[in-house]
């Protein structure tokens, strides 16, 4: 990390609090404090202090942090639990796991309530019942633990999530998907909304999920936030290669906030339980950050519930309904990417309640597969005279499968050396893409499509059609 994004105020007042945790640690191991230790004042205007109140995380929140923080940058902290590991009247209470060979200490949620209660049993026991996995620290993700659900969790050892590091040092916002085999990525893209093409009808349709990312914070810190719905569930609907995914990106990057693509092989399981687990990780992480989920081939989960027959009806109905609680506790924006566009046959009827707006990514006609196949050759590449007209007339493809053709093009062309892009040299890839989607490669204008729809979109036209 640079020296010139590091916030120095909130670099002292970490400082500060792990130094006063250090002092905490040995008082109490000695029994030498008779009264508490005030925590340092917080600078509310540092990169820390904004964290912390971000996360309305109190004096006892910010202690069990610092301990989880000071063990892994000032490990030295901890050096009056590791002198007192052999005194069992006093590593019991503690407890803590210590290695010998490395003369390390890793603190557990145990260390933690040991440092907020002291000896006073009544005490620990309260924040005991605070400190569970639903606390705001670990739903966030702020701390996590080794902990497994059968798992004494007071015995969990206590990691800081070295995600949030760019938030307590310079106020950036966290990486919320830096683990490993989460099902959620970050997308990389760069592209606005100038580069998406779409119909003017699809456009103004995004309005009302824009208006609800500008205000969305604000409705967040409303007192009586309770009353009103403060997620946004949005359905893009279109043929593959309209432009869903691309769209979603887009919008994060026109409205600054980040697009969270959810990995579905990762999410789903056929082990019974696991999914759900999977989708508690996704969604409790996400939860009240500004930002962007995007589920591409939605309908393979957010599909209808069904009759029950068997132990595996019964489960993929459990699945849903847990699903479905989660969509209304959810605080945020999610996109749900599908092909299908007949959402009563394929999605539940309490699952269509909550969606609040339907974008429908039409097959791009002729003036748009114009525009699709000039702003995709780069600058370093031509297309021979008449041959965009000739291609955007006669062809119908999405904006998926010009990407392609002009991607394979490319390529041929570099093997030719040539800058020239003709007909000879994309038709090898277009009579692929076509065979991709099932379709005959033949020439067909949308005078034709209008006469026979299946040759511009395909086999299985007549299921997805129609909302």
């Amino acid at each position: 990390m640079e020296k010139d994004v590091l916030n120095p105020s909130g670099i002292l007042q970490l400082a500060t609090e792990m130094d006063w945790l250090d002092l905490k640690i040995r008082h109490l191991l000695k029994q030498e404090q008779t009264s508490p230790l005030s925590m340092p004042a917080m600078d509310k205007d540092s990169a820390y202090g904004k964290f912390i109140s971000e996360y309305d995380l109190n004096e006892a929140d910010r202690v069990i942090l610092m301990l989880a923080f000071s063990a892994l940058f000032k490990p030295v902290v901890l050096l009056p639990f590791i002198l007192s590991v052999n005194e069992p009247d006093k590593s019991i209470k503690f407890g803590g796991l210590y290695k010998k060979e490395s003369v390390s200490f890793t603190p557990t949620l145990r260390t933690a309530l040991y440092l907020l209660s002291g000896d006073d049993d009544e005490l620990f026991s309260y924040y005991l019942s605070i400190y569970n996995r639903k606390h705001k620290l670990f739903a966030n993700s702020v701390l996590k633990t080794n902990s497994e659900q059968d798992v004494n969790f007071a015995d969990a050892e206590l990691y800081f999530n070295e995600q949030f590091l760019p938030c307590i040092l310079n106020g950036k916002p966290p990486i919320l998907d830096g683990d490993a085999g989460f099902p959620a990525r970050r997308s990389k893209r760069t592209h606005t909304l100038n580069d998406v093409i779409l119909s003017e009808a699809a456009f103004k349709s995004l309005d009302k999920l824009k208006r609800f990312a500008r205000n969305m914070q604000t409705l967040w810190n409303l007192p009586d936030r309770t009353k009103y719905r403060d997620n946004f569930l949005c359905i893009f609907s279109g043929d593959p290669g309209t432009g869903k995914s691309y769209t979603a990106e887009a919008l994060g990057n026109e409205l600054n906030l980040p697009v969270y693509k959810i990995n579905f092989a990762q999410l789903v399981s056929k082990y019974i339980g696991e999914t759900e687990k999977n989708l508690e990780k996704i969604f409790d992480r996400f939860t009240g950050h500004p930002g962007i989920l995007f589920f591409d081939e939605a309908e393979s989960i957010f599909s209808k519930r069904t009759e029950v027959k068997d132990s595996h009806d019964k489960h993929a109905n459990n699945e849903q309904s847990y699903l479905l609680q989660k969509l209304e506790e959810f605080s945020g924006i999610i996109i749900l990417a599908t092909n299908v566009q007949n959402l009563a046959q394929y999605f539940d009827k309490a699952f269509q309640r909550r969606i609040r707006q339907i974008v429908t990514f039409e097959f791009p006609d002729h003036a748009e597969r114009i525009k699709l196949w000039k702003t995709g050759l780069g600058a370093s590449f031509i297309f021979e005279e008449g041959l965009v007209e000739k291609l955007a007339k006669n062809y119908q493809l999405t904006g998926g499968g010009i990407y392609n053709v002009i991607s394979e093009g490319i390529m041929e062309a570099l093997d030719k050396n040539t800058d020239t892009i003709t007909f000879e040299i994309l038709e090898p890839a277009m009579q692929e893409e076509f065979k991709k989607t099932g379709r005959r490669y033949e020439v067909c204008t949308d005078e034709m499509v209008k006469q026979d729809p299946v040759r511009r979109y395909g086999p299985g036209y007549e299921q997805r059609k129609n909302f």
